[in-house]
């Protein structure tokens, strides 16, 4: 079974879907970088990820790209009939929380690492600190002045990564579920998409749970509190996922 493990992480990073959703996310978020401001240290490192974060275009369109890695392989494999032979060796369960870990493992990736390399752009061409001189007053008010004080630039850095990376693995879940529950690629494709926007427009309000919100993390007010939200809805897709596996086992 840890041949299987291992041979399927290789297949959800060796994918034609991963290298192009990581291309086109760190596209996004570089092009924000190198035109949102002056690379020359004159402004602040925080109002270059504000352009990238808040911006950029990236937010309203983030939950499609960790679907194209690997959450949609279900889809082949439940119509070449590929997954009854691999029920038939490991069941269900043990099947999908391989496969769970895979996909959300290559959607976090594809997210995180742009990410990453934005903010180290941004520690790169920006002064970090507290913004001074033209920027003074920017961060006044917000979560990240009081995170730039008490911990330091690095809180920032990390809490940024770290947020893309969960939100990368809970939107390649929402693909894998829709691909186990309703096996088509189009509606593995989209339909995360259409429940994103959908909780983007109808949870404005609570912001806690509001997913454009939490992969930046500054709204919620709280980076902990943004990342555990993440990390419940992880949960409760892969418990939907095992569910409909097990169904389909049941049902042969």
């Amino acid at each position: 079974m840890n041949g299987f493990f291992w041979k399927d992480m290789k297949r959800s990073f060796l994918n034609v879907g991963f290298f192009i959703g990581v291309t086109v996310v760190a596209i996004l978020l570089l092009a924000a970088v190198v035109t949102g401001a002056p690379l020359n240290r004159t402004r602040s490192s925080y109002y270059i990820l504000f352009n990238v974060f808040g911006a950029s275009g990236f937010g309203p369109f983030a939950a499609v790209f960790p679907v194209l890695a690997y959450a949609t392989s279900f889809c082949e494999e439940y119509q070449s009939g590929y997954y009854r032979m691999v029920f038939s060796r490991m069941g269900p369960v043990r099947f999908g929380r391989i496969r769970i870990f895979n996909v959300a493992l290559s959607g976090g990736v594809m997210l995180a690492a742009p990410i990453a390399a934005a903010c180290i752009m941004a520690y790169t061409f920006g002064v970090p600190g507290v913004p001074q001189d033209s920027d003074k007053g920017l961060l006044d008010g917000t979560i990240m002045l009081t995170y730039i004080v008490k911990y330091g630039d690095w809180y920032i850095a990390v809490g940024k990564v770290i947020l893309g990376f969960l939100f990368g693995c809970v939107w390649a879940l929402m693909g894998f579920m829709f691909a186990v529950w309703i096996p088509n690629r189009y509606v593995a494709l989209i339909a995360p998409f259409v429940l994103y926007e959908s909780m983007w427009i109808g949870l404005d309000r609570i912001v806690w749970l509001n997913p454009i919100r939490l992969h930046r993390g500054d709204d919620v007010g709280s980076y902990p509190l943004a990342a555990g939200v993440e990390c419940v809805y992880i949960i409760a897709v892969s418990t939907v996922i095992i569910a409909g596996l097990v169904r389909r086992y049941r049902n042969g």
